[in-house]
């Protein structure tokens, strides 16, 4: 029998990887914490079953080139227009920032400045992977530390291209002058100018050929050939085989076939990459955790304040509170997974020796597990700091709309409206139009500007806080609204507004099903879980698609809200579901018959027609011509070509449709 230790290692790579991540995800940890405690299983330093690693880092490379190719597919230029203020300001003081100071304290440690600048790199990038799978699975993506996170991360990702280009110039004993550095980068523009070009004239094309095949496995086979192809391409003129290929997902980032792309790549992407994490493990020799705990330790503390605190300093600068600023820097608080990257390549260059790669992958593996924890506390964190009056006051003057704005102080028997997103657009639209006043919490600075520039009755600030709500006028309102998708402030916005002022009608916006017994039980008044009434509109879409009378619909949609809350709530008076008008409505039929010549009701009026004692049908309205005509009078005139708009059973319909109509009027035989 032939050995295959090639696939012997494949197979021992990915089993042990598949156990690691399956433990870790019961445990909540992220995914990437597993592929790097596998390969620290299965290293050199622990068990050492792989043989040929070699193959196994060859393979990890082609991970990276579909890794970086997503990434450049799901990069979007239109999210990064909308957010450019926060990307190119705050993400460019960020990235720069952390590079400044990381290189002063390695100075200060004695390392050369091109190793001090190379540890700021490193330190500078999050982990986008990690960062976003928790946003989503917090459902926090929407939420403003979720946006602060999301611009930071995007700047970051777009920063990976100049770093690597840089990093020849710091490797040691590299005599390159000003003009050399010159030549370098900008030889290293043309040709990825030359790259995007091609790329641009090329691909699209080359994807409209492939899709007129209508073979998937033709399409599967182009998109990794391109992936592949443009890596290669960029490898053979000097550059990053991974930039190549982030290069080549960005070009057709913007197309129509860039979200079939992403879905045909996915699988070999996800197991090629994984393959890079279990790789860079691989390296990872726990002796070094062993020999000194403490000092790996304190250097995981130190990257982590550092980090959170210069993070939390810039969403200061740009107007965010304590509480999102504590969130969004203990969130990206972490080392990136592109971090590897740049440290593969800077050990190649001789910026990096065994011992300190070593400590910077303990380092990352421990970051990244922590990060679930840091999210979690970041809320606690922010409102200790609130609590702190001198940071309070801090926190009033770096912003430019002030916290405490009196800007309820005309209202009374009006709405605070909480969250200006999505849905609490088409809130304050409706109550726009029907003069309802009401005044819009809102804790993004941007959007507030935009509100108030539309001289829009606006109130910056943590509707969480007791002392925003008093200022939004809580004592005097109606209704308050929440419509943010942060569960854990909306329960906490519940629970202060019901303490503070229980006649006041609470209604609330949530993700989940689970969370409306918690809210009822806080003290709303009302509760919309998005989960349950996006199935609702399924089963109705469904049920319509295979001829559902209307009412049917609604009495089922009914009946799926009454089993769900009775099993959500314990006091069925608390979360009784009262009827809606719409299935009220449905509970009936409604027809139109339209007065053909001949028509018995032809020139009588609704009184002397007596439609209603005859059939129990009622005219709801009367179409002539254009014109509609609600709710009309019994001395109506009917006329041929009339339309009736009739309410009633279905027994009282037909009853009226015999009435109306010539052919039941005069039935052959009545002669």
């Amino acid at each position: 029998m032939h050995e295959l230790p090639l696939l012997q290692d494949f197979v021992v790579v990915m089993g042990v990887s598949l156990v690691a991540v399956y433990l870790l995800r019961s445990l909540r940890a992220p995914v990437i914490v597993g592929y790097l405690l596998a390969g620290v299983l299965i290293g050199p330093g622990v068990l050492g079953l792989v043989q040929d690693r070699h193959s196994i880092e060859t393979m990890a490379e082609i991970g990276v080139i579909l890794l970086l190719f997503s990434v450049g597919l799901e990069f979007s230029l239109k999210e990064m227009a909308r957010l450019r203020a926060l990307v190119f300001g705050a993400g460019a003081l960020q990235v720069g920032g952390m590079i400044l100071v990381v290189t002063l304290l390695e100075r200060q440690a004695g390392f050369g400045i091109g190793q001090s600048i190379f540890f700021g790199f490193l330190m500078a990038l999050s982990s986008t992977a990690v960062v976003f799978k928790l946003l989503q699975e917090r459902g926090e993506s929407q939420t403003p530390q979720g946006r602060l996170m999301a611009a930071l991360l995007i700047f970051q990702d777009l920063a990976i291209v100049p770093l690597m280009l840089f990093l020849p110039f710091l490797e040691p004993g590299a005599d390159i002058s000003w003009t050399q550095a010159a030549y370098k980068l900008g030889k290293s523009g043309l040709v990825i100018a030359a790259i995007i070009g091609l790329a641009s004239l090329a691909i699209p094309r080359l994807f409209e050929l492939v899709v007129r095949s209508r073979s998937r496995e033709v399409f599967s086979l182009t998109a990794i050939v391109v992936a592949l192809g443009t890596a290669y391409l960029s490898g053979r003129f000097g550059l990053s085989v991974a930039l190549g290929a982030f290069i080549a997902g960005l070009v057709i980032s913007e197309s129509v076939y860039s979200h079939q792309i992403v879905s045909e790549i996915e699988p070999l992407r996800d197991a090629f990459s994984s393959l890079f994490f279990v790789s860079v493990g691989m390296l990872l020799d726990p002796a070094t955790w062993l020999a000194d705990p403490l000092t790996s330790l304190g250097l995981v503390v130190a990257v982590l304040a550092v980090k959170a605190l210069l993070i939390g300093g810039i969403a200061q600068l740009f107007g965010y509170g304590l509480r999102v600023s504590a969130i969004a820097g203990l969130g990206l608080a972490q080392v990136g997974e592109f971090s590897f990257i740049i440290a593969g390549q800077g050990a190649g260059l001789g910026l990096l020796d065994a011992d300190t790669y070593g400590q910077f992958i303990s380092i990352s593996v421990i970051t990244m597990a922590l990060t679930p924890v840091m999210m979690a506390v970041g809320p606690r964190v922010g409102e200790r700091l609130q609590a702190v009056a001198c940071l309070r006051a801090l926190d009033g003057r770096l912003r430019s709309v002030p916290v405490t704005e009196e800007a309820s102080v005309h209202l009374s028997d009006h709405v605070i409206l909480v969250g200006y997103g999505v849905g609490g657009r088409s809130v304050a639209r409706v109550l726009r139009r029907l003069e309802i006043p009401h005044i819009i919490v809102e804790l993004n600075p941007a959007t507030v500007r935009e509100l108030v520039n539309e001289q829009r009755c606006v109130l910056y600030g943590d509707a969480s806080r007791e002392l925003v709500l008093r200022a939004a006028g809580l004592s005097r309102a109606r209704a308050l609204v929440i419509a943010i998708p942060d569960a854990a402030t909306a329960r906490r916005i519940v629970a202060h507004a019901h303490i503070a002022s229980p006649e006041l009608h609470i209604i609330v916006r949530t993700r989940l099903v689970n969370e409306v017994r918690t809210l009822f039980e806080l003290g709303a008044d009302g509760v919309v879980p998005e989960e349950l009434e996006a199935a609702l509109r399924l089963v109705g879409l469904i049920m319509h698609a295979y001829g559902a009378p209307e009412h049917a619909i609604e009495r089922e949609k009914d009946a799926i809200r009454e089993e769900q809350y009775e099993v959500l709530c314990d006091e069925a008076a608390q979360c009784a579901i009262r009827p809606t008008l719409k299935s009220l409505l449905a509970a009936v039929d409604m027809d139109e018959i339209e007065l053909p010549p001949g028509s018995p009701a032809a020139g009588e009026t609704l009184r002397s027609l007596n439609l209603r004692r005859e059939t129990g049908a009622s005219v709801s309205a009367v179409r002539r011509g254009e014109e509609v005509f609600g709710n009309p009078s019994a001395d109506f005139d009917l006329k041929v070509g009339d339309g009736l708009y009739l309410f009633g059973s279905s027994e009282q319909l037909a009853a009226a449709r015999r009435m109306l109509l010539p052919e039941f009027a005069h039935p052959e035989g009545d002669a």
